[in-house]
């Protein structure tokens, strides 16, 4: 029987699989240089083959990220323990489930409010519709709750007709403060060191509130029970990339605040600062590591 060479290469797909391909007859070997000091290497290489020539034999072996198997391009992967830790979450029982960002300025919650005139000049608010979203505060690295009804007619030029609205919030951590009481402190208030309630009866403007110095980072979990009564015939939260993610007019809303990060996210990549994603522990992330654009290197502060 002949001798042949058999070359053998391995390659690795972005599809995950690694496919083995083996040339039978090949004349051109694996290794670079003159091999004349190998006279009968040569004479192998050039002497016929019994089997036919060029013929490839594919074997595809996939990876699968959560096998807890590091495979291909996985960074990590730690089977059923891969999980996504956002910075925050929004739910409903029945409803909506996503990760989320505050919105973020360069001024204080107060000034962002921008109370006048008995109403919220945010330029979110909306006729017949009540908002929440998360707020920080760049120069600060504060950060806030706030829930708006309707719209102020008078700077807007939309009736928002008479409406009451009422809302239960709790799990608040405690330290919180009430930055904003809007239209006046008997209709947002504190009823604990963890609760806050709000009672409004609206016409012509809009009201609601914020509630000031969340732990950012932080693991807590605020829960918005509203009833809403008359004049408001939608409920949204708004993200950061201005987005309105529509919300179930019966249903509370849970807003949850994690502060470690897992270990591997469910597509078997690492968390880390810089990589564009607000995971959790993180106050900001950019996309890099660098300080002087709106994110520290250390994604801990703007």
């Amino acid at each position: 029987m002949s001798r042949s060479t058999k070359a053998t290469r391995s390659l690795l797909f972005g599809g995950g699989a690694v496919f083995v391909l083996f040339a039978c007859g090949s004349r051109t070997s694996l290794l670079q240089g003159s091999r004349e000091d190998e006279p009968e290497l040569d004479a192998a290489v050039d002497a016929p083959s019994d089997s036919p020539a060029d013929r490839f034999v594919i074997d595809a072996r996939p990876f699968t990220c959560g096998n807890s198997v590091v495979e291909g391009t996985e960074e990590c992967d730690l089977g059923p323990d891969n999980v996504d830790k956002p910075a925050f979450r929004i739910s409903q029982p029945s409803g909506v489930a996503t990760f989320t960002r505050p919105l973020v300025r360069r001024k204080s919650v107060e000034d962002f409010y921008d109370f006048s005139s008995a109403s919220s000049h945010t330029g979110f608010e909306a006729v017949g519709e009540s908002r929440a979203y998360l707020y920080a505060d760049a120069l600060s690295s504060t950060l806030s709750l706030i829930v708006t009804h309707g719209i102020d007619s008078d700077s807007s030029g939309f009736f928002q007709p008479h409406a009451q609205v009422n809302m239960d919030i709790s799990g608040i951590p405690s330290l919180f403060r009430i930055a904003v009481a809007d239209d006046r402190a008997s209709e947002f208030f504190e009823t604990s060191k963890t609760t806050v309630a709000g009672r409004w009866v609206f016409e012509w403007n809009s009201d609601g509130g914020a509630i000031a110095d969340l732990p950012f980072p932080g693991a807590w979990k605020i829960i918005v029970k509203p009833t809403f009564i008359e004049g408001i015939t939608r409920w949204s939260f708004v993200n950061t990339d201005l987005t309105r993610i529509g919300l179930r007019m019966t249903d509370s809303l849970v807003i949850e605040s994690f502060d470690q990060p897992g270990k591997c996210r469910a597509n078997c990549t690492v968390p880390r600062c810089g990589d564009g994603i607000l995971d959790a522990g993180e106050v900001c992330d950019d996309g890099n590591v660098q300080d002087g654009d709106e994110c520290a290197s250390d994604c801990l502060s703007f």
